[in-house]
This record gives structure tokens, sequence and C-alpha cells, in this order.
């Protein structure tokens, strides 16, 4: 799954989940200041991400996510790292 597949896949999820268009959502677009995600529902887009790709994140991590590149980086590293494993 390339980078922007991963990004692609998570803008459907913020836009969904936000009543955001998806064409709205960047990579730069900031999740609190930009989609209006509080920490609740940063903790529940954060689920529905760990669904969609099979993973978990560690709430360390999630107070690191700001943007949705960061989510994607995050997503891409992981998933890197289970094929190379």
């Amino acid at each position: 799954m390339t980078n922007q597949e991963i990004e692609a896949k998570i803008r459907r999820i913020l836009a969904k989940k936000l009543g955001v268009a998806e064409d709205k959502i960047t990579s730069e677009s900031r999740l609190a200041e930009d989609l209006g995600v509080d920490s609740f529902g940063a903790i529940e887009l954060m689920f529905e991400i760990e669904e969609a790709f099979g993973l978990k994140i560690p709430d360390s991590e999630i107070e690191h996510v700001r943007r949705v590149k960061d989510i994607t980086e995050y997503v891409a590293t992981w998933l890197a790292k289970q094929q190379a494993g």
C-alpha cells in the first residue's frame, strides 16, 4: 500500500466521521484547528484507523498526531515494519 493509498483511506475515514467533504481534507489539514477534532473525537478516530488498517496506536503516539500527514506517516511506517518482519 502506497502513502497515497494510505492517505486516501484516512481521508475517507475522516470525511465520513466528521461530515467534511473529502476534497477539503489535505495532508496538511490539522485535526483540531482545521477539522474540529476534539480530544474525545481523536480517540474515536484512532480506533477507526486502527480497525481500518489492523494496527494498534499506543496512547503515547496519539499525542504526536496533529495533521493528516502524521497519521499517514505513522500507518506507513507501521505497515512497512509488518512487511519487513
